[in-house]
């Protein structure tokens, strides 16, 4: 028997705002369609020293009561996905290092009618882009090869990336509130903050954490998300030990602030507040 090669695939999924492996560099890292605003393009960037390939897809995903993303093959109660909404091009393409791609979405609607022929609503699916070094593809040369018999194994990373794409559908609101936070985990090492939605729409902000009597916010966590048709989300902080004595013990207010860029008036407004003692 000849020797082989096995590749593994290792998948590694980067949040928002985060390049994989600072090798991907995506802009932006948050869609926001509507009927009037219906197309948007997505900057792709080889920030590694190796060509790579890339392959996009649309995917249906829901989020937890944590804030974690899973498969959504079926839609349940509220939920209203964009992916048979949704078109983009290229589907594949190469990078060399360095170079840039740009990527372009267009809503469209069901059955090819178009966004504004939609019921009012949020829809939201995810666009998933996976790259890989072109060298991942490749046999081994023969000259490379082991002379006996044994299995050669080489592990090549596919790294991924999700970016929501949110189709917005009509006058929608949404309403939130922090209802509690305290801290929690091993040694009391995180924070965890309950915030309740209401309405139509999804919200998206910064969660500042400052002591009371400051003006500078001791802890800033940036793109916190609650999506429809989700009416809680524990959003669970994990803070480093300076951070975690600074709080403890103390009156903390606990902002929400938008940073939606898709709803202007909103932009930079305080969505909701709680203060509590740690």
């Amino acid at each position: 028997m000849n020797a082989f090669r096995c590749t593994a695939a290792l998948l590694a999924v980067a949040l928002a705002a985060m390049p994989a492996a600072a090798e991907l560099l995506v802009a932006p890292t948050r869609v926001v369609l509507t009927p009037d605003a219906r197309s948007a393009e997505l900057v792709l960037v080889n920030k590694g020293s190796e060509a790579a390939a890339f392959r996009l897809a649309i995917e249906n995903r829901r989020m937890r009561i944590d804030g974690g993303l899973e498969a959504a093959p079926d839609p349940r109660p509220g939920e209203q996905f964009a992916a048979d909404k949704l078109r983009f091009s290229p589907r594949q393409l190469v990078l060399e290092p360095g170079a840039r791609q740009v990527v372009r979405i267009m809503a469209t609607g069901a059955d090819g009618l178009g966004a504004a022929s939609l019921a009012p609503g949020e829809y939201r699916s995810h666009l998933r882009l996976m790259s890989a070094p072109i060298s991942a593809g490749r046999s081994l040369d023969d000259a490379a090869r082991p002379a006996d018999n044994s299995l050669s194994i080489e592990l090549i990373a596919i790294r991924s990336i999700t970016i929501p794409v949110i189709l917005r559908v009509g006058k929608l609101d949404s309403q939130v509130t922090v209802d509690t936070a305290a801290l929690s985990g091993p040694g009391g090492d995180q924070l965890v903050v309950r915030l309740s939605r209401q309405g139509s729409r999804s919200t998206y902000g910064d969660i500042a954490l400052t002591v009371e009597g400051e003006t500078d916010p001791a802890w800033l966590v940036r793109g916190v998300a609650v999506y429809t048709p989700n009416t809680e989300r524990d959003v669970i902080l994990p803070l480093p030990a300076e951070i975690k004595a600074r709080l403890t013990g103390r009156t903390v207010r606990v902002t929400y602030i938008s940073t939606d860029s898709a709803e202007p008036a909103l932009l930079g407004t305080l969505l909701a507040s709680l203060s509590a003692t740690l």
